[in-house]
């Protein structure tokens, strides 16, 4: 039991070590777009402003790789817990 009690620890530590940083980063995005408007809004990429890119574009694919990850090793701990569940 004590076993399974260290690896959901290290499961919670992990969950908050990805979601306090990317929730940091998705608030930063949009402080960047409403602090610094004037020169986010003059920067161009391929015809579009900055800020449709950072808000509306780029925020996907970071969230879903992330998601990705995020899953893949989230299943490997729970099935260290399974392991160690089957093995007691």
């Amino acid at each position: 039991m004590e076993q399974i009690e260290r690896i959901r620890k290290r499961q919670l530590q992990f969950a908050l070590g990805v979601g306090i940083p990317y929730f940091a980063f998705v608030i930063g995005i949009f402080l960047l777009v409403y602090l610094a408007s004037a020169w986010v809004t003059g920067i161009s990429i391929l015809g579009f402003p900055l800020h449709y890119w950072l808000v509306a574009v780029a925020i996907y694919p970071i969230t879903w790789g992330l998601f990705i990850w995020y899953v893949g090793k989230a299943n490997r701990i729970e099935d260290e817990i399974a392991d160690t569940v089957e093995g007691e």
